[in-house]
């Protein structure tokens, strides 16, 4: 109660006359602002001239660090944030103060973790964001595989984060060929190929497997393929009914519609066309037999007569 009391005091009464005393406009608006929202910590932390103490401090790394990232983490974070500075020293103070200024209460569990903090220092902002993300799976899965680990972590959600500890509890993954490689492909991929790892992990440490799904990982995620055992070997099989719901059933079901419209698109334009006229041709009468004609051989009818040159008519 005592504290609360002397926090209260300290914002209504100490930090307008220290905003008055700042040259820079923005820690002062900075410390005005942590006294507000941060008021019982800062009298823990700093004792009963607290407002004064924070705009000291905060004077002091805005001189060494920039003025913009240490209003910005401490607006965030609030006085902890100098106490975790210190930590961390000099030569990490920068990239701590940009990662609280960003992530604010979400940073504080790598600075404040010194393991943690040494996998930032190494790997940069990937590393951090995958602490952030699954936290203490995260720890080990890193140290142990590196970059290739913290590239899949970020792009699968908790539960699959779970099954790689699990993986690596179970010393799976340290026997999977081409580790890297699967580890890619779980990064470009996501939760789908680290679904069908955790699903096959009984096949994931065969070089065959491993070397057929990384080369082309959809059938397997896609169920098309499974994991057979035939003679104690692992051997990657087409699934018939994922055959079946690969087919592109609307190619395969459109080229016979398409031929059934086309003919009796055919067939109508057939009967609508006019039938040609036929050649007009003799007619043969009882009264009228054909002859043969005795110096040529060729039948005539009776009303066929020779002309002149011998051509009859």
């Amino acid at each position: 109660m005592n504290t609360r009391i002397v926090a209260i005091a300290v914002v209504l009464l100490v930090a307008p006359d220290v905003r008055a005393g700042i040259a820079s406009k923005a820690i002062g608006e900075g410390v005005e602002y942590i006294m507000k929202k941060f008021g019982r910590e800062a009298a823990k932390e700093f004792g009963e001239d607290a407002a004064k103490v924070l705009a000291r401090k905060m004077e002091t790394f805005a001189t060494r660090y920039g003025e913009r990232v240490t209003v910005e983490a401490a607006k965030k974070v609030g006085p902890r944030m100098f106490r975790l500075i210190e930590q961390v020293g000099e030569d990490g103070a920068p990239i701590a103060l940009k990662l609280m200024a960003r992530r604010g209460d979400e940073a504080v569990w790598v600075v404040a973790r010194r393991n943690c903090f040494a996998m930032f220092v190494k790997y940069g902002d990937d590393a951090a964001e995958a602490l952030i993300r699954h936290r203490e799976i995260a720890e080990p899965l890193i140290e142990n595989y590196g970059t290739p680990m913290i590239r899949a972590l970020n792009k699968v959600d908790g539960r699959n984060a779970r099954r790689l500890a699990m993986l690596a509890d179970e010393g799976v993954l340290a026997k999977v060929p081409q580790r890297d490689a699967v580890l890619e492909t779980i990064t470009r991929y996501g939760n789908g190929a680290a679904d069908w790892v955790w699903r096959n992990k009984g096949a994931i440490t065969t070089a065959g497997v491993v070397t057929a799904f990384v080369a082309n990982p959809e059938p397997f995620i896609k169920g098309l393929v499974e994991i057979v055992d035939i003679g104690g070997e692992k051997v990657v099989k087409p699934v018939a009914d994922g055959i079946a719901r690969s087919l592109n059933w609307n190619l395969l079901l459109g080229i016979p519609l398409a031929l059934i419209v086309g003919w009796i698109a055919l067939k109508r334009l057939c009967r609508a066309s006019p039938a040609p006229v036929a050649a007009p041709t003799a007619t043969r009468s009882p009264d009228n037999p054909p002859r043969r004609d005795v110096s040529t051989g060729l039948q005539t009818s009776a009303n066929t007569s020779v002309n002149d040159g011998g051509h009859r008519t």
